[in-house]
């Protein structure tokens, strides 16, 4: 299931995935679900549609999402997990006064990296996070916060930016819902980052300094003890909150083969059902994103390869006057449960079609764009090919050329000139003849005898 999911994860990443459209493909679906979050975005891992979204790419605080980052880094710079580390003094002591979220280790402690991870994800503790990162770049953290911004450069989160490890607020540390789904999708690969953060609980070994002890997740998405929040398709994540940042998530869902990322970013913490209890907007939003998408979406082909959808006219061809084009390949979408092919419709984008087409054309030829519309929205854009190999008829296309010629005006000036110059010529050549010496010029001279003879 692990190496199942890391290809998926991996394929999604390559592919590009996580470009917003305009409008997510049901946007207007979800329209009268109620929401807590500023910012949200609902992502298929599977193929990237966006199925949701609301502010994504709005730049706000990430809180302690900030340690999904840090994880990527000290995964990449670390080839041996149970390499052991010393947490120092000064990595707790920067963080006195912050109110940090902290994992209660002690200076001089020595943990494995593994279990420095399940610190940072699981307890999101900030000392973890300034002890890893110390370690992973030999004390330079100017060093390993430009390693975070690499990262999000090579992963295309442009709208996002880092200066600490943890995700304490900072006014130039800022991400976007959209960079958020980037980040989970690149850590998921890690499989012990995708084993540590489906973890409910875990045993840290007895170190040098303590006993052995169980630490708890901080993501009670994953926790069926808390009913408003517990969504038995996730499958890890990782929480962040702060004054400024308010409550944020980011998780992964699993159901049936179908595979979802949700992110929700500045959510409230308040008393949402009126029960004296205050709740987490982004555990609920974020339940409610995946729940939806579960219940009422499915995967199917929307578009195939034999489906002639429009036609086109086509010049010189041997026996046809249209050429008729078909989707480019068999297109797969997410669309509502219980939808037919009589409910889809494929058209081509109006400016993308040719007047027409010369012959010959070969079968798979691009030729226009075309969109997949469902209920009058486009969720989908795709390459209209042609249909089948059309040969080219010789003398239409001959007959074309010279009818072509003839009625070009370049050909009408340049047959005019022609005939101006015969003209000057022939004019030119008779009144040389008429001006030539008569000494040179061409007479029979008879004698006396041969005139009396030709007379005769």
């Amino acid at each position: 299931m692990k190496r199942l999911l890391s290809i998926i994860l991996t394929a999604a990443v390559l592919c590009g995935i996580f470009c917003l459209p305009s409008d997510a493909a049901y946007d207007s679906a979800m329209e009268g679900e109620t929401f807590y979050s500023d910012c949200l975005l609902l992502v298929s891992a599977d193929n990237g549609e966006v199925i949701f979204e609301k502010n994504a790419r709005k730049q706000t605080p990430p809180a302690s999402l900030t340690k999904v980052i840090t994880s990527i880094v000290v995964l990449e710079n670390c080839e041996d997990l149970n390499t052991t580390v010393t947490v120092s003094e000064s990595n707790i002591r920067e963080l006195d006064g912050t109110g940090s979220s902290l994992g209660g280790l002690k200076a001089g402690e020595q943990l494995s990296v593994y279990d420095l991870l399940c610190c940072l994800l699981m307890q999101s503790a900030n000392e973890a996070a300034t002890t890893l990162a110390d370690f992973i770049s030999n004390g330079d953290r100017e060093k390993f916060v430009s390693m975070m911004n690499e990262v999000a450069e090579r992963l295309g989160c442009t709208n996002s930016h880092f200066v600490n490890p943890h995700g304490l607020d900072d006014e130039n540390q800022y991400v976007t819902a959209e960079d958020m789904a980037k980040f989970l999708t690149r850590a998921m690969e890690f499989p012990a980052f995708s084993e540590i953060v489906a973890k409910l609980s875990y045993t840290l070994p007895k170190t040098n300094l303590q006993e052995e002890r169980i630490i708890r997740t901080t993501n009670n998405m994953l926790n069926s003890a808390y009913k408003d929040y517990y969504c038995k398709y996730v499958k890890g994540g990782k929480t962040g909150s702060t004054s400024v940042a308010g409550r944020c998530v980011v998780e992964f869902a699993s159901k049936d083969g179908y595979n979802y990322i949700g992110v929700a970013l500045n959510s409230v913490f308040e008393d949402i059902d009126r029960d004296g209890v205050e709740e987490n907007g982004s555990f609920i939003d974020c339940k409610t994103m995946f729940e939806w998408a579960f219940e009422n979406i499915e995967l199917v082909a929307i578009s195939d390869t034999n489906q002639i959808v429009a036609q086109v006219p086509i010049k010189y061809a041997k026996s046809t006057d249209y050429l008729t084009l078909s989707p480019q390949e068999t297109v797969y979408s997410l669309v509502p449960v219980g939808t037919d092919s009589g409910s889809l419709l494929v058209e081509p984008i109006e400016g993308t079609v040719p007047e027409s087409v010369k012959a010959p054309v070969k079968k798979g030829d691009v030729i226009c764009k075309g969109r997949v519309l469902y209920a009058g929205e486009t969720i989908k854009e795709i390459n209209l090919v042609a249909s089948r190999d059309v040969q080219r008829n010789f003398f239409s296309f001959l007959g074309s050329i010279a009818k072509s010629l003839l009625s070009s005006w370049l050909f009408k000036i340049v047959a005019l000139a022609v005939i101006v110059v015969l003209i000057v010529l022939l004019f030119m050549r008779r009144k040389k003849e008429k001006t030539r010496p008569i000494e040179n010029r061409d007479y029979r001279v008879l004698n006396y005898s041969d005139f009396i003879k030709l007379k005769k």
